[in-house]
Order: structure tokens, then C-alpha cells, then sequence
């Protein structure tokens, strides 16, 4: 049952993870390249429908990734695997931080309103640059998980052919 549990639970930050990192990804390439057309006329329907749904789902996901990181630190305690799992929670924490206590601050002035467009524009890029610091941090916490469970599970060894099985596919008949 206990190992059930961690493979749920590891399983939940990786989600987590790649739904995240997903979303900033996306938002990086897709959804805002443009966020310079944005003027104080449309910007409001564009951007704060989206970005306040966001907020209201990770809301939700981060603190239960942040529980799941602990279970994943105090499983590894013991193991060369700690570091992994602590880069991963520094990952995150900086990343809420940034989050928290610089976006969701510009969130709501946005969402209050703006009438300058000079305004709209310096807060716009504010906001694009601290996801983008979001954006690496959690590319960074992606890729520090994906090498945890490639290393946990000795994937290079179980996805590299043994000399033997190299023969054997080189010599089949297709």
C-alpha cells in the first residue's frame, strides 16, 4: 500500500509539473507574444478571464505539489535522491514566490482597470517577465524531475540494447 501511495504521489508532481510548466510554456509562445497590441480598450477581456482562471486553478494544484514534494523529500532523505527532490521544492517556492508576491499584485491592479495605456504597458511587461522567471523555474523543476524518475527507474540501462539484443533486431527479417 506505502509503495502505492509514493507512486501516486510522484506521480501527482509530475502532473502537476507538466501541467504547469505547460501552461507558461504556452503562455511564453501562443497565448501572449502579442501582449504588445494589447491596449486599454481590449486588453481586459483578452487577459483577465485567463489569467484569473489560472490563478484560481493553481490555487488549487500548487499546495497539493508542494505536499507531495515533502513526501518526496522525506522519502529521500536517506538517498542520493534528496538533492533531486530539494531542487525541485526550491523550484517551486521560488517560483510561487514570484508568483505571489509580484504577478497576483499586478493581476489585481489590471483587473481593477486601467485607463493609460502607458500604464497598461509597463505593467504588461512586468507581468511578462515574472512569468518568464516562472517559466524557467519551472522548466528547470521539469527537467530536475524527469532526470529523478529516469535515474530512479535506471532508464538509460533498461532503454539502451544489450549488445545481444542489438544483434539479434540487426540480423531479423523485417
Amino acid at each position: 500500500m506505502k509503495a502505492l501511495l509514493l507512486i501516486l504521489n510522484h506521480a501527482y508532481i509530475f502532473f502537476g509539473t507538466s501541467l504547469y510548466v505547460g501552461v507558461l510554456w504556452a503562455l511564453h509562445f501562443f497565448w501572449f507574444p502579442t501582449w504588445t497590441n494589447l491596449t486599454v480598450d481590449n486588453y481586459y477581456n483578452q487577459f483577465i478571464p485567463q489569467t484569473t482562471t489560472a490563478t484560481e486553478f493553481f490555487t488549487i494544484v500548487v499546495p497539493l505539489m508542494f505536499l507531495a514534494l515533502v513526501v518526496l523529500v522525506v522519502t529521500e532523505w536517506k538517498t542520493a535522491f534528496r538533492w533531486v527532490a530539494l531542487a525541485a521544492l526550491v523550484c517551486l517556492s521560488t517560483a510561487t514566490y514570484v508568483g505571489q508576491l509580484h504577478i497576483i499584485p499586478v493581476n489585481k491592479i489590471l483587473a481593477a482597470g486601467i485607463t493609460d495605456q502607458t500604464l497598461l504597458s509597463q505593467l504588461l511587461q512586468k507581468w511578462m517577465f515574472l512569468n518568464d522567471i516562472r517559466w524557467v523555474l519551472l522548466t528547470a523543476m521539469w527537467l530536475v524531475m524527469m532526470y529523478y524518475f529516469s535515474a530512479k527507474g535506471d532508464l538509460l540501462q533498461k532503454l539502451s540494447p544489450t549488445k545481444a539484443e542489438s544483434y539479434k533486431v540487426l540480423n531479423s527479417e523485417f
